[in-house]
Formats: C-alpha cells, structure tokens, sequence
C-alpha cells in the first residue's frame, strides 16, 4: 500500500496526515501532564487519569503507523478495539492499587493518591500492542485472520526496526537541540535553552518528531529492509556461540549438581533470559523460512536443531527452580509473574523442539507455532493486569492460606508483604486478620492493628498560614516573615524547608539580604536537633512569589546558632550573585538548586 500511495503521488497527503496525528498526540500528552503538574482534572483522582494517559501515548502510535499500511476501517476497529482495552486495563491498573499510597518525601511519610499507571504496566502494554498490531497488519495485508508466516515475519521485524530507528532520531534530535542551546549559551544568549526547557515546547515536539521518524521510516523501505537484513545476519552469526554456550552449561551440570545452582537465588530468571535469547537468535537465523542466506547452510540448521532441543532442559530448570520457592513460601506477585514468563518459554520449547525432532521440511512447524503463541502472550499478558489473573491478588490469597493451614509459622509470617505487596487486597485480609482468635491471636491482631492504624490515615491538609507562622521562629529578633511567603501554597521540591509543608514541624528562619541587591533571603534551619546539615535559601524571584535558590551548608553548633540569629553575616566571595557567607569563624556553603530558576544567574 505504501508503494502504491509513492507511486500515485498521495506521499504528501500520508505524511500530512501523520504529523497531524503527531501533533495532537503531543498536545494531549502535554495537557495531561499540565492536569498533572496543577493537579486539576483529569488528574484529580481515580482511573481516568490513568486510561487518557496510556490512550494517548499508544492509540496515536497505532494509528500513525497503521494510516497507510492497514485499510481504513479494518485500522477504524483496531484503533477503537486498543482504546477500550487500554482504557480498562489502565483504569484497573489504579483501582488494585490501595487508594492512599505511602510516599516519602522531606524526611516523611506523605499519604498520596496514586493517579499514574505503573511502569510495568506502561511497558508491558506496549508489548501487547506491539504484537497485536503485526496480528492485525499481517492479517490485513493478506485479507485472511492469520497471515502467511513471511508477512506476519516481515511485518515484525519492520515494525521493531521503525522503532528502533525512530528512537534513535528522536535522540539524535534532542541531541542537537541541546548543543545548538549549548552555542547560544556560549554568547549567554539563553533563550533558546529556555525554550527547550518548557514542557509546552518539549512535548508536543517529541510527538511530532516520533511521527515523523515513523513516517521516513516507512516510506524508506530499502533504508528498514536493509537495516533489517544486517541486524538478522548479525544475530544469527551468534546462535553457534549461544548454543554451545547452552550445550556446555547442561553439560556441567552433571558433574557440579544443581546446588550451585540454586545458592545464587537467581537462577531462575537468568535461566529464562537464556532461553528468551535462544528464542530470538532462533527466529533471526530461520527468518521467514524462505530466504537464502550467504552463510554454510548445514551449520546453521544444526545450530537451530541444537538450541531449540537445548530450550527444553533449560526451561525445565526455570520451572523446577520457581516450583521450589513455591511450594517452600508459597505465593508472591514475583512469582506469579515468574510462572508466567515460565509458561510462554515452556509453550515455545515444546514447540520448537517438536519442530527439531519431527521429521518433515526443516524447522517448519516452527512457524505456525509462532502465531499459537503470540497469541498465547497476549492472552497472558491481558491475564496478568486484569482481575483474571491479578498477581497481588493470588500472592494474598496464597500467604493467607498458608497461615490458617498451619503451612507458615506465625511467627514467620511477613504482615508486612501483604500491606506493601498487596495492593488494593491487603486491607480486607489484615482486616480479617485484626480479627483472629485462637492460640496465637492476640499476636496476629496487633500486627495487623499495627498496620491498619499506620496506614488508613486520611489524605493530611496542607497546614495553615497560622500553622506556619506558629512553629518558624524568625531571626534576628523583631523581624517578621514576609506574607507572601506564609501564604504561598508550597509542594515537595529540591530545597522546600519542611516546617512550610508540614504542620507539625518547627524551625528557624533567619532574614538577611545575601546577594546585597536591597532584598532580604531567608535562610530555614531545622530547629528540632542540635545539629543541621541543610540551610535552606529562599528569594522572593518576582513580587509575592518565592523560590528556593539553593542551601547553606555546615554543622551547626552553639556559637554558629547564635552569629545566625543575630544577623552577623559577610559574603566572602565575588561570584556568583549568592556566596559563601561567613558566620562568626565558621563559613557556611552555598550550593544551588539543580536546576537553578533565576534566569540572570551569570
């Protein structure tokens, strides 16, 4: 279809189309993230933040790399079928989580609403629609459910090479944005480095840059297929080594035993990395079973033979390793997940090895087990963040029943794996647990107590102006804080004191002109200990609005406390416009905030 549209002159229209794509993706993330930052809605709690958030970032990858390749309403129904399933995912994704989450921030613990989907979610989405989309782009292009193997082969590999090309220009785009900012910062000319920096900007031009790498990417199809071809020489130059890798590792086995194995507590997982190299080295030497390759044709086939028979014992001992830490502690959410990558690499060892073992056309069976288990991925993959197969879920199920069977000792029982590994699950079975009788009851109800009267505390109120201003104590004596800086509402940030966000924090604040233009700073100081190790500064940066600028540094002593309170301060160096100031015989640091906001800052 691309062909068509370059040889029929719409190329213009096609990529038209894609930057506009590109660029209301960008502005839609770039309104989400200003929801985020002002916290206003959508990001004022609940899923919706969340199912927008992944709807923006993925459906307008679909639509842009599929607006060409895929007929309009076949990609009409696969857009909107992506949208729905990415919305309901993500919007669980944040319903299992409990809704107040513990966040430590300036030294404590903050109870915050979860409103982002987790990384392992965000990524492995993307998995799922990468695999989706080859499904549905091969079946279109062959007007039949289930393409030819080489189309759905080169469809994949096109896709993963787009990508990977795409995100190297997009890089290489920033790459130089930021040294063309660098060259005007040489003839402090900042302006463009200002740009750059601002979210309105940054955003939208990243979209509009994806978009755009996808778009050359795919009408330079000599540029992907010959990028695809080396990598795919490349890799299979490498399934000798990996198989024999594979062969000796077996091998060893029978003389060094499995103890050595299991005393690393990470064979399992390096064990399924193995087998998911092999699965891919595999694919890249067999390619679309079609191709002729310049290499000894005999030597690779027997290399193909010997990984994909190797995948089974390899698997076999993934399994039998996470079996073991089961049945011994039964279930967590690592564990599950462990399975259920354990489950997709055993379905391709048994088929790979069938298609070894079986006579018939070398390695052919190979291919339509590949679209078994893609599908299969994809089904375990929905499974794992739906309510389907929740792994929190089943990791607090099973440690629950292992305590009332008697299968876990009380007094070797981890309470707290339920309350922060169990997602929105733990509150009901430390719940149930607050409530147990029996032998050792009373033991069991207060570590659950413990628990539920730590961690179901309400959202707490930012404090008041009267708050604030009670536990600062502002020096030297008689000087009065500045309103605007009492009212002004603060967040969590580099060099934000803790007693102007908490209300039951108290510190010192001494005022003092730093930089010598007719303007005090103040400089907050915790006053619970003898000792600090952070001075917090504040300017006023425009009228009623302030700003930390940086901190001062030292040890704080007796004789230090009282040169701070009486004001008694000298900068001992020229530069920059904040400096050192010496108290008394001690000099006490200053250090920026990274990144610094005054925009006159030499």
């Amino acid at each position: 279809m691309i062909e068509e549209l370059r040889s029929s002159g719409d190329a213009r229209m096609l990529a038209g189309t894609r930057l506009a794509v590109g660029f209301v993706q960008g502005l839609a993330l770039y309104l989400l993230y200003s929801a985020y930052d002002a916290r206003f809605w959508p990001a004022t709690g609940g899923g919706t933040f969340a199912a927008l958030s992944m709807i923006a970032l993925y459906v307008p990858l679909i639509v842009t790399q599929g607006v060409g390749n895929i007929r309009r309403p076949v990609l009409i129904g696969w857009a909107v079928t992506a949208t729905v399933l990415l919305a309901a995912l993500a919007y669980y994704d944040i319903w299992r989580d409990w809704p107040w989450t513990t966040a430590y921030r300036t030294g404590t613990e903050e109870i915050v609403q979860e409103i982002v989907p987790s990384f392992g979610f965000v990524f492995f989405m993307g998995v799922a629609l990468f695999i989706a989309h080859v499904l549905v782009t091969g079946g279109d292009a062959d007007r039949r459910i289930m393409a030819t193997y080489p189309t759905h082969f080169d469809m994949a590999w096109k896709f993963g090479v787009q990508l990977a090309l795409s995100a190297a220009f997009v890089g290489a785009f920033w790459l130089l944005l930021w040294l063309g900012a660098e060259l005007f910062g040489l003839i402090r000319l900042t302006f463009f480095e200002d740009i750059i920096g601002h979210t309105w900007f940054a955003i939208p031009v990243t979209a509009l840059t994806t978009a755009l790498a996808l778009h050359l990417t795919d009408m330079r199809a000599g540029l992907v297929r010959g990028t695809r071809t080396l990598a795919l020489i490349l890799l299979s130059w490498l399934l000798p080594l990996m198989a024999l890798f594979a062969v000796g590792f077996l091998f060893s086995l029978f003389f060094t035993g499995l103890a050595p194995l299991w005393n690393t507590r990470t064979a399992a997982g390096l064990l399924l990395a193995s087998a998911a190299v092999l699965v891919i080295l595999i694919n890249a030497t067999y390619q679309d079973g079609e191709n002729e390759h310049h290499v000894p044709a005999t030597f690779f086939k027997l290399a193909v033979r010997v990984a994909a028979v190797m995948l089974v014992p390899i698997v076999a001992l993934a399994a039998y390793a996470i079996s073991l830490r089961v049945r011994q502690y039964g279930w967590t959410d690592d564990r599950v997940a462990s399975v259920a990558v354990t489950l997709v690499a055993a379905g391709y060892a048994v088929g790979y090895a069938a298609a070894a073992a079986l006579p018939g056309p070398w390695m052919k069976r190979l291919e339509m087990w590949n679209f078994a288990m893609a599908l299969v991925v994809l089904a375990i993959l929905v499974s794992l963040f739906s309510p389907i197969a929740d792994p929190a879920r089943i990791a607090v199920n099973s440690q629950m029943a292992r305590l009332e069977s008697g299968r876990t000792p009380v007094d070797k029982f981890d309470f707290d794996f339920l309350r922060y590994r169990g997602e929105r699950f733990w509150f009901d079975a430390l719940t149930k647990l607050a409530l147990s009788t029996g032998p050792h009851g009373a033991y069991i109800r207060k570590m659950a107590g413990n628990l539920l009267t730590r961690q179901t505390a309400v959202v707490t109120a930012p404090p008041t102006t009267a708050q604030i201003a009670k536990n600062i104590s502002v020096y030297p004596k008689g000087t009065k804080l500045p309103g605007s800086l009492l009212k002004q509402k603060w967040e969590w940030g580099p060099a934000v004191p803790n007693c102007l966000l908490n209300a039951d924090t108290v510190c010192d604040a001494f005022v003092h002109d730093l930089d010598g233009d007719g303007h005090d700073e103040v400089i907050f100081a915790s006053s619970t200990g003898p000792n600090f190790g952070v001075g917090q500064v504040l300017t006023e940066d425009r009228p009623g609005h302030w700003e930390p600028i940086g901190t001062l540094t030292e040890p704080r002593c007796g004789a230090t406390e009282n040169a701070l309170r009486t004001g008694t301060f000298a900068q001992i160096t020229q530069l920059p416009r904040f400096r050192d100031v010496q108290v008394g015989p001690w000099v006490l640091n200053f250090t920026p905030v990274e990144p610094y906001p005054l925009k006159n800052c030499p």
